[in-house]
Protein backbone atom coordinates (compact mmCIF):
# COMPACT_ATOMS: atom_id res chain seq x y z
CA UNK A 1 0.00 0.00 0.00
CA UNK A 2 1.19 3.52 -0.81
CA UNK A 3 -0.03 6.54 1.17
CA UNK A 4 0.38 10.16 0.11
CA UNK A 5 -1.10 13.42 1.27
CA UNK A 6 -1.33 17.13 0.57
CA UNK A 7 -0.70 17.01 -3.17
CA UNK A 8 -2.21 20.50 -3.59
CA UNK A 9 -2.52 19.88 -7.31
CA UNK A 10 -3.28 22.95 -9.43
CA UNK A 11 -4.47 22.48 -13.00
CA UNK A 12 -1.93 23.78 -15.50
CA UNK A 13 -4.74 25.67 -17.23
CA UNK A 14 -5.18 27.79 -14.08
CA UNK A 15 -1.78 29.49 -14.22
CA UNK A 16 0.63 30.98 -16.71
CA UNK A 17 3.27 31.06 -13.93
CA UNK A 18 3.38 34.84 -14.17
CA UNK A 19 4.43 37.38 -11.55
CA UNK A 20 1.42 37.00 -9.25
CA UNK A 21 1.77 33.21 -9.15
CA UNK A 22 5.54 33.34 -8.62
CA UNK A 23 5.39 35.99 -5.89
CA UNK A 24 2.59 34.15 -4.10
CA UNK A 25 4.47 30.88 -3.75
CA UNK A 26 7.89 32.41 -3.19
CA UNK A 27 6.43 33.89 -0.01
CA UNK A 28 4.18 31.03 1.09
CA UNK A 29 4.87 27.81 3.02
CA UNK A 30 7.38 25.94 0.88
CA UNK A 31 5.05 24.07 -1.49
CA UNK A 32 6.91 23.83 -4.79
CA UNK A 33 3.93 24.90 -6.88
CA UNK A 34 6.11 26.01 -9.78
CA UNK A 35 6.58 22.31 -10.51
CA UNK A 36 3.33 20.82 -9.20
CA UNK A 37 2.41 19.38 -12.61
CA UNK A 38 5.78 17.62 -12.87
CA UNK A 39 5.61 16.42 -9.24
CA UNK A 40 2.14 14.96 -9.78
CA UNK A 41 3.04 13.31 -13.09
CA UNK A 42 6.20 11.81 -11.60
CA UNK A 43 4.15 10.43 -8.71
CA UNK A 44 1.50 8.93 -10.99
CA UNK A 45 4.15 7.21 -13.11
CA UNK A 46 5.93 5.99 -9.98
CA UNK A 47 2.76 4.43 -8.55
CA UNK A 48 1.98 2.80 -11.90
CA UNK A 49 5.49 1.32 -11.96
CA UNK A 50 5.32 0.06 -8.35
CA UNK A 51 1.71 -1.15 -8.77
CA UNK A 52 0.67 -1.40 -5.10
CA UNK A 53 -2.67 -2.97 -4.26
CA UNK A 54 -3.91 0.34 -2.84
CA UNK A 55 -3.05 4.03 -3.11
CA UNK A 56 -4.43 6.19 -0.29
CA UNK A 57 -4.48 9.99 -0.63
CA UNK A 58 -5.50 11.54 2.66
CA UNK A 59 -6.79 14.95 1.64
CA UNK A 60 -5.79 18.31 0.19
CA UNK A 61 -5.86 16.80 -3.24
CA UNK A 62 -6.02 20.28 -4.79
CA UNK A 63 -4.48 23.67 -4.14
CA UNK A 64 -7.75 25.37 -3.21
CA UNK A 65 -10.62 23.19 -4.37
CA UNK A 66 -10.64 24.35 -8.00
CA UNK A 67 -13.08 22.27 -10.05
CA UNK A 68 -10.65 22.06 -12.98
CA UNK A 69 -7.91 20.81 -10.63
CA UNK A 70 -10.17 18.08 -9.26
CA UNK A 71 -11.23 16.95 -12.73
CA UNK A 72 -7.66 16.81 -14.05
CA UNK A 73 -6.36 15.06 -10.95
CA UNK A 74 -9.09 12.43 -11.17
CA UNK A 75 -8.03 11.67 -14.74
CA UNK A 76 -4.50 11.08 -13.48
CA UNK A 77 -5.77 8.84 -10.68
CA UNK A 78 -7.86 6.95 -13.22
CA UNK A 79 -4.64 5.95 -15.00
CA UNK A 80 -3.39 4.44 -11.75
CA UNK A 81 -6.66 2.62 -11.16
CA UNK A 82 -6.67 1.25 -14.71
CA UNK A 83 -3.28 -0.27 -13.95
CA UNK A 84 -4.79 -2.42 -11.19
CA UNK A 85 -4.31 -0.25 -8.09
CA UNK A 86 -7.38 0.72 -6.07
CA UNK A 87 -7.23 4.46 -5.35
CA UNK A 88 -8.87 5.70 -2.14
CA UNK A 89 -9.34 9.39 -1.32
CA UNK A 90 -10.85 11.62 1.36
CA UNK A 91 -11.18 15.42 1.21
CA UNK A 92 -8.90 17.82 3.03
CA UNK A 93 -9.66 21.34 4.15
CA UNK A 94 -8.53 22.70 0.75
CA UNK A 95 -10.85 20.56 -1.38
CA UNK A 96 -14.53 21.53 -0.98
CA UNK A 97 -16.49 24.81 -1.11
CA UNK A 98 -13.41 27.03 -1.29
CA UNK A 99 -14.25 30.68 -1.89
CA UNK A 100 -10.55 31.28 -2.64
CA UNK A 101 -10.42 28.88 -5.62
CA UNK A 102 -8.60 30.85 -8.29
CA UNK A 103 -6.49 30.91 -11.41
CA UNK A 104 -3.30 32.97 -11.59
CA UNK A 105 -2.44 34.95 -14.71
CA UNK A 106 0.17 37.65 -15.19
CA UNK A 107 -0.09 40.15 -12.35
CA UNK A 108 -3.53 39.12 -11.09
CA UNK A 109 -5.78 36.26 -10.06
CA UNK A 110 -9.30 35.30 -11.15
CA UNK A 111 -11.78 33.44 -8.97
CA UNK A 112 -12.95 30.13 -10.45
CA UNK A 113 -15.49 27.45 -9.57
CA UNK A 114 -14.87 25.23 -6.57
CA UNK A 115 -16.87 22.05 -5.90
CA UNK A 116 -19.51 20.95 -3.42
CA UNK A 117 -19.52 17.87 -1.22
CA UNK A 118 -21.85 16.20 -3.72
CA UNK A 119 -19.54 17.02 -6.63
CA UNK A 120 -16.56 15.60 -4.75
CA UNK A 121 -18.55 12.39 -4.31
CA UNK A 122 -19.37 12.27 -8.02
CA UNK A 123 -15.87 13.09 -9.28
CA UNK A 124 -14.16 10.49 -7.08
CA UNK A 125 -16.92 7.89 -7.13
CA UNK A 126 -14.54 5.20 -8.39
CA UNK A 127 -12.00 5.94 -5.70
CA UNK A 128 -13.62 4.49 -2.60
CA UNK A 129 -16.60 6.77 -2.23
CA UNK A 130 -19.87 6.26 -4.11
CA UNK A 131 -19.16 2.62 -4.91
CA UNK A 132 -18.72 1.79 -1.23
CA UNK A 133 -21.75 0.41 0.59
CA UNK A 134 -20.31 0.77 4.10
CA UNK A 135 -20.17 4.51 4.58
CA UNK A 136 -21.31 7.22 6.94
CA UNK A 137 -24.59 8.89 5.97
CA UNK A 138 -23.56 12.35 7.19
CA UNK A 139 -20.01 12.71 5.86
CA UNK A 140 -17.71 11.29 3.18
CA UNK A 141 -16.28 8.75 5.63
CA UNK A 142 -16.26 5.10 4.61
CA UNK A 143 -14.77 1.67 5.21
CA UNK A 144 -12.64 -0.06 2.60
CA UNK A 145 -12.38 -3.81 3.19
CA UNK A 146 -8.84 -4.42 2.00
CA UNK A 147 -8.87 -8.05 3.14
CA UNK A 148 -11.25 -10.18 5.17
CA UNK A 149 -9.07 -9.47 8.22
CA UNK A 150 -7.94 -5.90 7.44
CA UNK A 151 -10.04 -2.77 6.88
CA UNK A 152 -9.23 0.88 6.23
CA UNK A 153 -11.33 3.47 8.07
CA UNK A 154 -11.29 6.56 5.84
CA UNK A 155 -12.41 9.42 8.09
CA UNK A 156 -13.67 12.64 6.52
CA UNK A 157 -13.42 15.70 8.77
CA UNK A 158 -13.82 18.38 6.08
CA UNK A 159 -16.88 17.94 3.87
CA UNK A 160 -19.24 19.95 6.08
CA UNK A 161 -16.95 22.15 8.17
CA UNK A 162 -13.17 22.08 8.04
CA UNK A 163 -11.56 20.04 10.78
CA UNK A 164 -14.81 18.80 12.31
CA UNK A 165 -16.77 15.59 12.61
CA UNK A 166 -20.33 15.35 13.86
CA UNK A 167 -21.67 13.30 16.76
CA UNK A 168 -23.39 11.10 14.17
CA UNK A 169 -20.10 10.41 12.42
CA UNK A 170 -18.46 9.64 15.75
CA UNK A 171 -21.26 7.16 16.50
CA UNK A 172 -20.78 5.59 13.05
CA UNK A 173 -17.06 5.19 13.77
CA UNK A 174 -17.82 3.33 17.01
CA UNK A 175 -20.38 1.03 15.37
CA UNK A 176 -17.87 0.25 12.63
CA UNK A 177 -15.10 -0.52 15.10
CA UNK A 178 -17.45 -2.72 17.15
CA UNK A 179 -18.26 -4.71 14.02
CA UNK A 180 -14.57 -5.05 13.18
CA UNK A 181 -13.77 -6.37 16.65
CA UNK A 182 -16.62 -8.89 16.50
CA UNK A 183 -15.21 -10.17 13.19
CA UNK A 184 -11.56 -10.17 14.38
CA UNK A 185 -10.66 -7.54 11.79
CA UNK A 186 -7.66 -5.23 12.17
CA UNK A 187 -8.35 -1.57 11.31
CA UNK A 188 -6.01 1.14 10.05
CA UNK A 189 -7.50 4.64 10.33
CA UNK A 190 -6.84 7.43 7.83
CA UNK A 191 -7.65 11.12 8.28
CA UNK A 192 -6.48 14.44 6.89
CA UNK A 193 -6.06 16.37 10.13
CA UNK A 194 -4.43 14.79 13.14
CA UNK A 195 -5.73 12.87 16.14
CA UNK A 196 -2.72 13.80 18.28
CA UNK A 197 -0.69 16.97 18.71
CA UNK A 198 2.73 16.74 17.06
CA UNK A 199 3.98 20.24 17.82
CA UNK A 200 2.54 22.89 20.19
CA UNK A 201 2.76 25.41 17.34
CA UNK A 202 0.55 23.19 15.17
CA UNK A 203 -2.46 22.39 17.30
CA UNK A 204 -5.33 24.78 16.66
CA UNK A 205 -6.65 24.02 13.19
CA UNK A 206 -4.45 20.96 12.88
CA UNK A 207 -5.99 18.55 15.41
CA UNK A 208 -9.53 17.28 14.70
CA UNK A 209 -12.13 18.90 16.94
CA UNK A 210 -13.19 15.56 18.47
CA UNK A 211 -9.66 14.19 18.55
CA UNK A 212 -9.78 13.12 22.20
CA UNK A 213 -13.00 11.14 21.65
CA UNK A 214 -11.51 9.51 18.55
CA UNK A 215 -8.33 8.61 20.40
CA UNK A 216 -10.37 6.92 23.14
CA UNK A 217 -12.33 4.92 20.56
CA UNK A 218 -9.25 3.96 18.56
CA UNK A 219 -7.44 2.77 21.66
CA UNK A 220 -10.52 0.97 23.00
CA UNK A 221 -10.96 -1.03 19.81
CA UNK A 222 -7.28 -1.57 19.08
CA UNK A 223 -6.92 0.47 15.89
CA UNK A 224 -3.46 -0.24 14.48
CA UNK A 225 -2.56 3.40 13.87
CA UNK A 226 -3.87 6.62 12.39
CA UNK A 227 -2.30 7.83 9.15
CA UNK A 228 -2.68 11.53 8.39
CA UNK A 229 -0.99 14.64 7.02
CA UNK A 230 -2.09 18.29 6.95
CA UNK A 231 0.96 19.74 8.78
CA UNK A 232 3.25 18.90 5.81
CA UNK A 233 5.78 17.44 8.29
CA UNK A 234 7.14 13.88 8.39
CA UNK A 235 6.49 12.87 11.99
CA UNK A 236 5.19 10.14 14.30
CA UNK A 237 3.83 9.75 17.81
CA UNK A 238 3.84 6.23 19.24
CA UNK A 239 3.48 6.63 23.01
CA UNK A 240 -0.29 6.00 23.08
CA UNK A 241 -2.11 5.56 19.79
CA UNK A 242 0.45 5.36 16.97
CA UNK A 243 -0.06 8.22 14.53
CA UNK A 244 1.97 8.60 11.35
CA UNK A 245 2.18 11.92 9.52
CA UNK A 246 3.47 11.70 5.96
CA UNK A 247 4.88 15.00 4.77
CA UNK A 248 3.31 16.83 1.84
CA UNK A 249 4.06 15.44 -1.60
CA UNK A 250 4.39 19.05 -2.76
CA UNK A 251 7.10 19.93 -0.21
CA UNK A 252 10.76 18.91 -0.09
CA UNK A 253 11.80 16.09 0.13
CA UNK A 254 8.51 14.99 -1.55
CA UNK A 255 7.68 11.97 0.56
CA UNK A 256 5.12 9.24 0.17
CA UNK A 257 4.74 6.29 2.53
CA UNK A 258 4.85 2.56 1.86
CA UNK A 259 2.91 0.30 4.24
CA UNK A 260 3.13 -3.48 4.52
CA UNK A 261 0.92 -5.43 6.92
CA UNK A 262 0.76 -9.22 7.08
CA UNK A 263 -1.54 -9.47 10.10
CA UNK A 264 1.29 -9.56 12.64
CA UNK A 265 3.86 -7.02 11.47
CA UNK A 266 2.97 -3.46 10.48
CA UNK A 267 5.75 -1.64 8.63
CA UNK A 268 5.78 1.96 7.42
CA UNK A 269 8.62 3.45 5.38
CA UNK A 270 8.80 6.99 4.00
CA UNK A 271 10.11 7.08 0.44
CA UNK A 272 11.34 10.05 -1.59
CA UNK A 273 9.81 10.69 -4.99
CA UNK A 274 12.78 10.79 -7.37
CA UNK A 275 11.67 13.55 -9.69
CA UNK A 276 15.26 13.88 -10.94
CA UNK A 277 14.97 10.42 -12.53
CA UNK A 278 11.56 11.26 -14.00
CA UNK A 279 12.99 14.43 -15.57
CA UNK A 280 15.84 12.50 -17.19
CA UNK A 281 13.46 9.86 -18.58
CA UNK A 282 11.39 12.63 -20.13
CA UNK A 283 14.52 14.35 -21.49
CA UNK A 284 13.84 17.57 -19.59
CA UNK A 285 16.30 20.43 -20.09
CA UNK A 286 15.21 22.18 -16.87
CA UNK A 287 18.21 22.15 -14.52
CA UNK A 288 15.95 22.52 -11.47
CA UNK A 289 14.11 19.33 -12.40
CA UNK A 290 17.30 17.46 -13.25
CA UNK A 291 18.62 18.11 -9.73
CA UNK A 292 15.24 18.41 -8.05
CA UNK A 293 16.12 17.10 -4.60
CA UNK A 294 18.74 19.83 -4.29
CA UNK A 295 16.78 22.64 -5.95
CA UNK A 296 13.54 21.93 -4.08
CA UNK A 297 15.35 21.82 -0.73
CA UNK A 298 16.98 25.16 -1.61
CA UNK A 299 13.58 26.60 -2.51
CA UNK A 300 12.16 25.55 0.85
CA UNK A 301 15.12 27.07 2.69
CA UNK A 302 14.78 30.36 0.78
CA UNK A 303 11.07 30.60 1.64
CA UNK A 304 11.80 29.95 5.33
CA UNK A 305 14.67 32.48 5.18
CA UNK A 306 12.31 35.22 3.99
CA UNK A 307 9.82 34.50 6.76
CA UNK A 308 12.41 34.35 9.54
CA UNK A 309 14.24 37.42 8.23
CA UNK A 310 11.16 39.54 8.86
CA UNK A 311 11.42 38.56 12.54
CA UNK A 312 15.00 39.83 12.67
CA UNK A 313 14.57 43.16 10.87
CA UNK A 314 14.37 45.29 14.02
CA UNK A 315 17.14 43.55 15.94
CA UNK A 316 20.61 44.99 16.44
CA UNK A 317 22.50 42.23 14.69
CA UNK A 318 25.51 42.38 12.44
CA UNK A 319 25.07 41.02 8.93
CA UNK A 320 27.20 37.98 9.77
CA UNK A 321 25.13 37.26 12.89
CA UNK A 322 21.89 37.56 10.94
CA UNK A 323 23.22 35.22 8.25
CA UNK A 324 24.27 32.62 10.83
CA UNK A 325 20.86 32.77 12.56
CA UNK A 326 18.98 32.41 9.28
CA UNK A 327 21.17 29.61 7.93
CA UNK A 328 20.75 27.67 11.16
CA UNK A 329 16.99 28.12 11.25
CA UNK A 330 16.29 27.32 7.60
CA UNK A 331 18.41 24.15 7.52
CA UNK A 332 16.97 22.82 10.78
CA UNK A 333 13.44 23.62 9.61
CA UNK A 334 13.98 21.71 6.34
CA UNK A 335 15.39 18.72 8.25
CA UNK A 336 12.39 18.82 10.59
CA UNK A 337 9.90 18.76 7.73
CA UNK A 338 11.81 15.81 6.24
CA UNK A 339 11.62 13.85 9.50
CA UNK A 340 15.40 13.66 9.78
CA UNK A 341 17.46 13.22 12.92
CA UNK A 342 19.79 16.13 13.64
CA UNK A 343 23.17 16.33 15.32
CA UNK A 344 23.00 19.58 17.31
CA UNK A 345 26.79 19.81 17.30
CA UNK A 346 26.61 20.55 13.56
CA UNK A 347 24.71 23.76 14.39
CA UNK A 348 26.43 24.64 17.66
CA UNK A 349 27.48 28.20 16.78
CA UNK A 350 24.12 29.13 15.28
CA UNK A 351 22.12 27.62 18.13
CA UNK A 352 24.24 29.40 20.72
CA UNK A 353 23.59 32.70 18.93
CA UNK A 354 19.85 31.99 18.72
CA UNK A 355 19.75 31.40 22.48
CA UNK A 356 21.67 34.60 23.18
CA UNK A 357 20.00 36.96 20.74
CA UNK A 358 16.92 35.23 19.36
CA UNK A 359 13.43 35.79 20.74
CA UNK A 360 9.75 35.31 20.07
CA UNK A 361 7.91 32.60 18.20
CA UNK A 362 10.86 31.57 16.03
CA UNK A 363 13.03 30.76 19.06
CA UNK A 364 10.17 28.79 20.63
CA UNK A 365 9.59 26.95 17.36
CA UNK A 366 13.30 26.17 17.07
CA UNK A 367 13.22 24.60 20.53
CA UNK A 368 10.37 22.29 19.47
CA UNK A 369 12.38 21.30 16.38
CA UNK A 370 15.40 20.37 18.50
CA UNK A 371 13.28 18.26 20.84
CA UNK A 372 11.74 16.45 17.89
CA UNK A 373 14.80 15.84 15.71
CA UNK A 374 16.71 13.64 18.13
CA UNK A 375 15.56 10.70 15.99
CA UNK A 376 14.31 9.99 12.48
CA UNK A 377 10.60 9.67 11.67
CA UNK A 378 10.91 7.90 8.35
CA UNK A 379 10.27 4.36 9.53
CA UNK A 380 7.93 2.58 11.95
CA UNK A 381 7.65 -1.11 12.77
CA UNK A 382 4.85 -2.44 14.98
CA UNK A 383 4.39 -5.98 16.25
CA UNK A 384 0.70 -6.79 16.61
CA UNK A 385 -0.30 -8.82 19.66
CA UNK A 386 -2.43 -11.89 19.09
Amino acid sequence: MIVATDLHYLSSKLTDKGNFFTDLFNNADGKNMQYIEEITEAFVENVIAEKPEILVISGDLTFNGEKDSHLELERKLHRIQNNGTQVLVIPGNHDIDRSSAAGFYGDHYELVDSITKEEFLEIYKKHGLQNNLQKDDTSLSYIYKFRSDFWLLMLDSNSDKANQISDKTLAWVERTLQEAREKNVQVLAVSHQNILSHNPHFREGFVIDKASELEVLYRKYGVLANVSGHIHIQHMVTETLPEILTSSLAVSPHHYGVIDFDGKNFNYQASILTIDDWARRHQSMDTNLLQFQKSSRQFMEVVAWRKAESELLDTKLTDSEKTLLLETFTKLNADYFAGKSVNEADYEAGLELWRKKGSGVYLDYLDTILKSTKKSYNKLNLMIDE
